[in-house]
């Protein structure tokens, strides 16, 4: 059987459609059973005792990355492929987990523009990041009187790339030597992860809190 009249078969179309979301299913399990190895081998290089609220924060941070695999195995195997997906969801599904995980108020504003989407194989990655991202916030984005305030936002650019933001109400970053002694491990993810979109990560740092940006291609086109 020729090619063409393969994709012209329902049959032969679906066997095509099933074998290449198993295909990108299997990437993204591998990629987040890194991230997991990578994240444990950080928790036992640590020399102090890891509180309850940090392991919930990783826990949930997993788990979210583990739905995200499930949404976007049933996304792929479905009837109606699409090559975009809607990223609002995911955002929001992050900062529901996220803000469910911590015992003090961590106060998170959302600001996600729908028609915002990326391709299916940018889901993990971008949740990966973004997770990363909240995390380090919740972490060290402490406002003078111990409270956390993050701003989480998606919008186009003036060049129609895909802006993700997330701001934090700490005091901001007095170098950038001390972001990288913050997160030198969660600063390798985010960076490798940003080259798998292809997209680029920028920090800005000032009185009113850390702002970390994540600007991945348009592909509403």
């Amino acid at each position: 059987m020729d090619v063409e009249t393969m994709i012209s078969d329902p049959q032969c179309h679906a066997c095509l459609r099933v074998a290449e979301a198993d295909h990108r299913i299997a990437n993204h399990l591998a990629m987040l059973g890194s991230y997991v190895r990578l994240k444990s081998s950080k928790l036992v290089q640590r020399k102090s005792t890891v509180t309850s609220e940090e392991a919930l924060v990783l826990i949930k941070a997993i788990g979210v990355q583990i739905d995200a695999v499930s949404h976007l195995h049933r996304f792929l195997a479905g009837r109606n492929i699409s090559d975009k997906m809607e990223l609002y969801t995911y955002l929001a599904t992050i900062c529901a987990a996220l803000r469910s995980a911590v015992d003090r108020e961590v106060d998170i504003s959302e600001s996600f523009d729908r028609t915002c989407v990326i391709p299916p194989s940018y889901v993990l990655p971008v949740s990966q990041i973004v997770t990363e991202m909240m995390t380090n916030a919740i972490k060290h984005g402490k406002d003078p009187s111990g409270q956390v305030s993050l701003r989480v936002a998606c919008r186009h650019d003036a060049l129609g790339s895909i802006v993700i933001e997330v701001g934090d109400s700490g005091s901001g970053l007095k170098t950038q030597a001390s972001l990288v002694g913050q997160q030198s491990l969660g600063l390798r993810i985010v960076e490798a992860l940003t080259a798998q979109v292809k997209g680029s990560i920028s920090y800005h740092s000032g009185p009113a809190g850390l702002s970390v940006q994540l600007t991945v291609p348009d592909v509403r086109g």
